[in-house]
């Protein structure tokens, strides 16, 4: 029998621009969550920032440990996972849960009451769950290298507790794409047509007889988030690392069911799943404001159907007065107030309605308005805008290289050419030296041109200083 199901979530695609917000959040407490501030003082923290902030952490470490990586806006530079699992499963470990007057709006326990931990001392946190979380860090520790870990922390101040950490992906070897080269030893470029249409000078990618493109491996210290996750299982990690922390942990002595074995199923993140939540209670919201206007409209048809009957000449006691005997009259007037009455009470009933649509539609806007929703897609467009102006930028870049590439050829061609001219001149000198001194057999040192030609270099010049003998007798 279990005591809960285990939860394991993973991001890996958190970029240079979400380490601010990811920072924010674990520091300061500060995002999606339903943060309790009174619980705040009792989460735990195994691994702790020592830089200002999570950018500057992760920056620093790259460049104290010499990790290569690709720096760009793009790149993958930090995973995130949470260990945790459901209310149920902490309560068999003695910590005690409270209402929080909430219910879920999506997944599994969809219309179900919100527990949260009741937390008042450190003693109301069980040696059980103290343990949970100290098992799960040491199977982080274990996958992914406890010197990769730069922050983690157990949170009590959100609706479940949770081990919340972030790791680099570091590997110590790397596949890479080789390409062609020329004769001298110079990559190849050629001409490509991108998505966009543009034509663009890239590396030619060196290639098999199959057309496959030729890898080689090389060793070292490099932030490579595909390659980490390729070496522990590629399309199944996920699936992989879920079946061994259930091993691992249900060998700690815990009960924990591991669901769906094999599944490869990516877990929201949270900013998706109160986005998730929000959407739901907003659908709830809509329905409820159609309910109270459909309400609205049926007390209003009552009230004119009421008005019209007290028209009706049986109730009104000052017409054909005469027909009628004093409790007949009574029995009107008292139907007649009882009728203003409900005028009264329905008219009031109405404006709490339009207050409650009022609220609804304000609470309709807030959602719409979300300002972590707006804050994505901004962040989204700006990064957007970023990488086309650096696609321009790159290819002025890659125009730039091949005219460059070009003027270097051509330099290196008048160059060798040059070297040839003066090489056949010299050929030619020595010759006639040669000849000159009656040699048979032309000297192979050049050394011997080069002494030969000192002599008479200085020869000339000591001659040059003697004002008695013109230029034709020296």
């Amino acid at each position: 029998m279990y005591d809960g199901k285990q939860v394991l979530r993973i991001e890996n695609k958190y970029k240079s621009k979400d380490l601010y917000n990811i920072g924010i959040e674990m520091i300061k407490r500060k995002g999606t969550g339903n943060y309790d501030e009174e619980r705040n003082k009792f989460n735990v923290e195994y691994v702790s920032l020592t830089e200002k902030n999570l950018y500057q952490q992760v920056k620093q470490i790259l460049k104290n440990k010499n990790i290569e990586y690709l720096n760009k806006p793009t790149t993958n530079l930090l995973n995130g996972v949470t260990f945790t699992s459901g209310s149920e499963f902490f309560e068999a470990l003695g910590m005690k849960f409270v209402d929080s007057g909430r219910t879920y709006k999506t997944g599994d326990k969809k219309g179900q009451i919100v527990k949260t931990p009741y937390i008042k001392s450190n003693e109301d946190i069980p040696q059980a769950v103290n343990y949970f979380f100290d098992s799960c860090m040491d199977f982080l520790k274990e996958y992914v290298g406890e010197e990769n870990i730069i922050l983690a922390q157990v949170h009590y101040d959100e609706d479940t507790p949770h081990l919340q950490a972030y790791f680099l992906p570091i590997v110590n070897e790397v596949k890479r794409k080789c390409y062609e080269k020329d004769s001298n030893g110079n990559v190849v470029k050629e001409k490509i047509k991108n998505k966009n249409g543009d034509i663009t000078i890239v590396p030619k990618l060196l290639r098999d007889e199959n057309g496959k493109i030729i890898y080689e491996s090389v060793k070292g210290k490099f932030l490579n988030n595909d390659q980490f996750w390729k070496n522990r299982g590629g399309k199944n990690s996920y699936a992989q690392m879920q079946d061994s922390f259930n091993k691992f942990i249900n060998e700690r002595g815990f009960k924990l069911d591991r669901g769906n074995v094999g599944a490869n199923i990516e877990h929201k993140t949270k900013l998706e799943f109160q986005i998730s939540e929000n959407k739901a209670e907003l659908e709830e919201l809509v329905k409820e404001k159609e309910n109270t206007l459909r309400i609205i409209e049926n007390s209003k048809n009552s009230l004119i159907k009421a008005n019209n009957e007290i028209k009706k000449d049986v109730l009104n006691p000052k017409k054909n007065i005469v027909g009628y005997n004093s409790t007949d009259v009574e029995k009107i007037i008292d139907y007649s107030k009882g009728l203003e009455q409900i005028n009264i009470y329905q008219k009031t009933e109405i404006e709490n309605k339009d207050i409650t649509i009022n609220k609804l539609s304000k609470e309709n806007e807030s959602f719409k308005n979300n300002e972590e929703l707006v804050k994505r897609n901004n962040l989204i467009n700006e990064q957007k805008a970023t990488i086309k102006e650096q696609k321009k930028e790159i290819n002025r870049l890659n125009d730039l290289v091949e005219i460059l590439s070009n003027n270097i050829e051509n330099l290196k061609t008048k160059l060798e050419k040059e070297i040839n001219k003066w090489k056949n001149r010299f050929k030619k000198m020595c010759k006639a030296i040669d000849t000159l001194l009656n040699r048979d057999n032309p000297k192979d040192d050049v050394e011997d041109y080069e002494d030969l030609a000192d002599l008479i270099n200085i020869s000339y010049y000591d001659n040059e200083t003697n004002k008695d003998k013109d230029d034709m007798e020296i």
